[in-house]
C-alpha cells in the first residue's frame, strides 16, 4: 500500500521539490500546507502516514507546536525540516519528535531513508504501546 505523505512549508520552491522527490520514491502526496492551521485541518480530512514539516512556518504556529498538536491529535510521525543550524532550535525539534529530521538541502536517498524510519519506528511504537 503506497503511504500518504503530508507536506508543510511555506517555500513554494521547496514544496515542488519535494514532491518531485515523494512521486519519485513511489509515496503519494496527499496535499502541501503553508500553515500550521492548515496542516491540521489537513491531517483530520486527508490522514496522511507521516509528515514533513518545516520548522519555522508563517501564521500563528510553528513546525514544532503544530506538530505537538498533530501528535495529541491524530498520532502521526512527524519528519522535521529546516535550515535553522541554532542548537537550540535543533534541539527543541529532537526532543518534540523522535521520528525524523533532516538539514536543507534535502537529498531525495536522505529523504527516502528518513520516511521509512519514521514510518518503521512509528509501526514499532504502537505495537509496543498499545
Amino acid at each position: 500500500m503506497t503511504k500518504k505523505i503530508l507536506i508543510v512549508e511555506d517555500d513554494k520552491m521547496l514544496c515542488a521539490i519535494f514532491e518531485m522527490f515523494i512521486m519519485q520514491l513511489n509515496y503519494e502526496l496527499i496535499g502541501i500546507s503553508h500553515t500550521g492551521k492548515e496542516a491540521i485541518e489537513l491531517c483530520k480530512v486527508n490522514q496522511p502516514d507521516v509528515i514533513l514539516m518545516d520548522i519555522h512556518l508563517e501564521g500563528d504556529l510553528n513546525g514544532i507546536e503544530t506538530s505537538k498538536q498533530i501528535q495529541e491529535l491524530y498520532d502521526i510521525p512527524v519528519i522535521f525540516v529546516t535550515s535553522d543550524i541554532e542548537e537550540s532550535t535543533i534541539r527543541s525539534a529532537i526532543y518534540k519528535s523522535t521520528y525524523g529530521f533532516l538539514m536543507k538541502p534535502i537529498y531525495k536517498s536522505s529523504l527516502g531513508v528518513t520516511v521509512e524510519f519514521a514510518l518503521s519506528k512509528h509501526k514499532f511504537d504502537r505495537e509496543n504501546n498499545s
